[in-house]
């Protein structure tokens, strides 16, 4: 026969809380008679609470209190103690009860649902858009005539160019070999070959076009008559310093330095010439209306020397990068320190100048775009929305690339963010390569770039 003697010396410790003492009592004469087969014990029956009437939590404090569950167990009763003793004070004084204690979390198993069921398979590539084009690596066609949406025609409409623009670049299949390293435009997908480009070596992207134009200007003479040129000879203002506006005033410059990183540099991208080029940077040398000629002369003399360098060595093709800069003004940060709710621009705004900017790289013959130095994660934000926006008009798979820049040796974006928090921020537009400029330097970027490369889920640079 199975006996118990008194069943109060269980929970002795905690006399004077009656509610305590009986929810334990409880508990274990449920496992004990039906589990173990006790069939007697002294009881007070007047006082038992049924098994089936306590509370869950408590339920499960007294089951981790009998069984020894937790090493917190009798801490964790012990505030639960203090709780019921409390509530008892508070009735005798007619005050409303004390907050009860949150207590642990159940740990329960995980709802399953379907995609759960799916067997892993490892990483081949960055993820992709959930465009068809992006999903089944859709060649872009380079045909850009054919891209006929409203809002893109009604940019090309005002378009400033002295001549009609050319904006295809298909190439014939059969211009170079159909197996990688060769690529044709129209036949092979950028996307594919930029993945297999990336997974076999190290390849070298260059752009930084401020730095170059600025040692050619040590040794050649490179004023504001040189930045006007024949095109803005009676401009109404001052318009040196404007490096964008030299791929029209200038061309032969542009197209030097991009020979030189490719030549020199045995780049196998480059950046276009068009970091300043939206309408919001270019009101200040009031040249707003050629956003969409700087864009296009931007990525048109790239696209030339890109092809003239690829044609002396077809088993290294040279790819257009349509840089997209920051704008000079933000969109989460105010200009004045007096009131911080004042802005100088809104999202709105900085979608349009991006989106036309976009449509004149695209025409140009860029064959990715880069969002870069990002230093306001909203301005970066703003920029992908304009991108998707045009991958939608369009049905395009153009790759995206995401560039950020760190300010100060805190490791954060002048918007506040981390690396990390900056690559989570922008994640959703599945971008095929994110990385940081070169702010800081290269020793000091080190370990912010190797704690980006933890988190990241596509390419790194």
């Amino acid at each position: 026969v199975k006996i118990s003697g008194g069943i109060s010396n269980l929970s002795f410790g905690f006399r004077g809380v009656m509610k305590i003492r009986e929810s334990i009592h409880s508990v274990f004469l449920q496992h004990a008679i039906l589990e173990s087969g006790m069939d007697v014990g002294i009881v007070n029956a007047h006082e038992m609470i049924a098994y089936q009437e306590l509370e869950d939590d408590m339920k499960q404090l007294c089951e981790n209190l009998v069984f020894n569950r937790i090493p917190e167990a009798t801490d964790d009763m012990l505030e639960r103690t203090g709780y019921e003793r409390a509530c008892i004070d508070a009735r005798k004084k007619n005050l409303p009860p004390p907050r009860k204690p949150r207590g642990r979390l159940p740990q329960m198993p995980r709802l399953q649902f379907d995609y759960d069921k799916i067997p892993p398979k490892p990483a081949t590539e960055p993820p992709l858009p959930t465009s068809d084009a992006a999903q089944n690596h859709v060649p872009n066609p380079y045909i850009n005539s054919n891209l006929t949406h409203e809002k893109i025609a009604a940019i090309r409409a005002k378009a400033t160019n002295v001549t009609k623009p050319n904006i295809d670049y298909t190439q014939p299949s059969d211009t170079y070999p159909s197996s990688f390293p060769h690529f044709v435009r129209g036949r092979d997908s950028v996307r594919e070959y930029v993945t297999k480009l990336f997974t076999s070596r190290i390849a070298i992207y260059d752009g930084a076009m401020g730095t170059m134009i600025q040692n050619y200007a040590k040794r050649n003479r490179l004023e504001e008559e040189e930045y006007r040129g024949d095109r803005f000879a009676n401009w109404s203002c001052a318009t040196k310093g404007n490096n964008d506006q030299l791929s029209i005033s200038q061309p032969q410059i542009i197209q030097g330095i991009y020979r030189q990183y490719l030549e020199e540099g045995g780049s196998d991208l480059i950046g276009t010439n068009t970091f300043s080029s939206t309408t919001i940077a270019m009101a200040d040398y009031e040249m707003e209306d050629y956003v969409y000629e700087l864009n296009y002369e931007g990525a048109r003399l790239a696209r030339e020397v890109c092809d003239e360098v690829t044609a002396k060595d077809p088993t290294k093709p040279r790819f257009v990068v349509g840089a997209i800069g920051p704008t000079n003004r933000t969109g989460s940060i105010s200009p004045s320190v007096e009131d911080p709710a004042a802005r100088n621009v809104t999202f709105d705004e900085l979608v349009e100048a991006y989106f036309e900017q976009i449509v004149g790289l695209m025409d140009g013959g860029a064959d990715i775009l880069m969002v870069e130095t990002i230093f306001d994660t909203l301005n970066a934000k703003a920029a992908l929305y304009a991108v998707g926006e045009y991958l939608e008009f369009t049905g395009l798979d153009v790759p995206v690339f995401v560039s950020g820049t760190l300010v100060d040796q805190s490791g954060r974006t002048l918007s506040g963010q981390t690396g990390e928090a900056f690559y989570a921020s922008i994640r959703h537009a599945k971008p095929m390569c994110v990385g940081l400029n070169c702010a800081l330097g290269a020793k000091h970027m080190t370990p912010f770039v190797e704690k980006l490369a933890k988190c990241v889920e596509c390419f790194l640079h």
